[in-house]
């Protein structure tokens, strides 16, 4: 055979199995993207702290400008069908928050998940300071960033704000409220912080 048949061949084998690769490559990300694989899952979600900085910037705009609406949309619809008196809290809480944010401190993010015949939920629990022109603010946070079963369940259940001048932990420890979680706006409420 004489050599530019026999590279010929040789090339036309290497394209084949070029070619074979590709098409491998191409039908098997195809079947995982109409599969719903999960390999790639999260692979473009922010990460928790990102996610959680996310959702705190959405709220601390929404006291900045004194939106209620916007900041009523914040806390998850379950919790606020059980309580009476959230708007109350709310015009407190805008009294109390003087100012406007010039700097936002991240102390912590909790992550809590559970995932249970099928269904996946998951909360940040978490806390930073927030200085605005006036003064500083503590605010600790429940978050139930996810819920498959009930998105009634999304949203902020309980929500702590003190000024740092009225925290006695303040700047030793991470500001937690009253470490009850209580549902609702909690304004002012601090725990004993046990000295190891």
């Amino acid at each position: 055979m004489p050599l530019t048949d026999f590279m010929a061949t040789l090339t036309g084998n290497k394209m084949k199995k070029i070619f074979i690769c590709v098409l491998a490559i191409l039908l098997t990300t195809m079947t995982m993207f109409l599969g719903g694989c999960t390999i790639l899952d999260g692979l473009f979600e922010p990460s928790d702290n990102e996610d959680a900085d996310n959702k705190f910037s959405s709220f601390v705009q929404c006291l900045d400008s004194g939106d209620k609406e916007g900041f009523k949309s914040l806390f998850a619809q379950n919790i606020l069908a059980g309580m009476t008196d959230f708007d109350e809290s709310m015009e407190e809480l805008l009294l109390y928050y003087e100012g406007e944010s010039i700097s936002v401190e991240r102390h912590s993010t909790g992550v809590e998940e559970d995932k249970d015949s099928g269904i996946v939920r998951k909360w940040y629990n978490m806390s930073y300071d927030v200085t605005t022109d006036t003064t500083i603010y503590r605010m600790a946070f429940y978050w139930c960033a996810k819920d498959t079963g009930d998105n009634g369940n999304v949203g902020i259940e309980s929500f702590y704000i003190i000024k740092a001048t009225d925290d006695p932990n303040y700047p030793q420890y991470t500001y937690r409220g009253d470490g009850l979680w209580t549902p609702g706006i909690n304004s002012g409420k601090t725990h004993e912080v046990d000295e190891l």
